[in-house]
């Protein structure tokens, strides 16, 4: 699409069919309307001392803020939560994140299926943003700093006190590759 005319596409994914908006440089992508919040999770983790929450925004993940990120051992926790019991039988992405300025998160993202950390992840993003919201009040669009080096914006209405529309995902968009496969 990139150096193409075209402004807006629709593609399929596992969560649905979204649609995506060209905006120069970047792109917008309106996201799934989250489902499945549940605010401090009964779930604890040794040497883990936070709240856990999760949401489903495509797939289910859970947030925790942090105190100290950078340090933070993300396959040692992120396994932890991805597995634990009150997650069966399919597990869930885990999320971590650190308010770094109002309506501004930095998160790292260990991620089911990966079995590891990555270094962006869109419904984790989203996941992170709308869980600071919701114990911040912190106003949409909210930045989100992901381990990649990007800096990205998660979009909402928030429709009720837990309840959000609307929800969109902005961020830099690239040329990568060029190919063909025949079939």
């Amino acid at each position: 699409l990139m150096g193409d005319d075209t402004t807006e596409v629709r593609f399929e994914t596992i969560a649905g069919t979204l649609r995506a908006e060209i905006l120069g440089d970047d792109v917008r992508i309106a996201m799934s309307d989250p489902v499945d919040l549940e605010m401090d999770a009964p779930v604890s983790i040794d040497g883990l001392d936070c709240p856990i929450h999760s949401i489903n925004t495509g797939v289910p993940h859970t947030v925790a803020f942090v105190d100290d990120l950078e340090n933070l051992d993300v396959i040692k926790y992120g396994a932890l939560l991805r597995h634990h019991k009150h997650y069966s039988p399919n597990g869930t992405n885990t999320n971590f994140a650190f308010v770094t300025g109002d309506s501004h998160i930095a998160i790292r993202t260990y991620e089911r299926g990966v079995e590891g950390e990555t270094l962006a992840c869109g419904t984790g993003m989203t996941a992170c943003a709308l869980i600071h919201n919701l114990l911040t009040k912190a106003s949409s669009p909210i930045k989100v700093d992901v381990a990649g080096g990007d800096t990205l914006e998660i979009g909402f209405i928030k429709a009720s006190e837990q309840v959000f529309t609307n929800v969109t995902l902005t961020g830099p968009a690239e040329f990568v590759f060029d190919g063909t496969i025949t079939i």
